[in-house]
């Protein structure tokens, strides 16, 4: 399955500043960039670019999303059904996930740094 990534201006191609901007993270040069840019646009269209390489992992984002929000639609309809206690419950719950993710959050973040530390070259 290929993900297909749209043109992130209005002129409806997507160009090597335009990628350069967004995937831009200080550790790849330039160069690298460009070349990462036309090995993903096999057929240098600028109209789409095809990330093969990416979907598998966007597929697994993907997928966890889906079921975030299924989670949270089948509580808000059972929230709505709910006796006092049953919402005060869900509003708990609610409260401990969302500081769950926040510290899951912090967490990513200093991977990202760390790994991103790493992948520089010595000085």
């Amino acid at each position: 399955i290929s993900v297909v990534l749209c043109c992130l201006s209005d002129d409806g191609k997507l160009s090597f500043d335009e990628f350069n901007a967004y995937f831009a993270d200080g550790i790849l040069t330039t160069e690298e960039l460009q070349e990462l840019f036309y090995s993903l646009d096999g057929q240098q269209n600028k109209y789409t670019m095809i990330f093969g390489g990416f979907s598998r992992h966007l597929i697994h984002r993907r997928i966890l999303n889906v079921a975030i929000l299924e989670a949270m639609n089948k509580t808000k309809k059972e929230y709505q059904d709910s006796s006092v206690l049953g919402q005060f419950v869900t509003r708990f719950m609610l409260r401990e996930t969302s500081s769950q993710l926040l510290s899951l959050q912090m967490s990513l973040q200093c991977a990202m740094e760390a790994v991103e530390e790493q992948s520089r070259p010595a000085p």
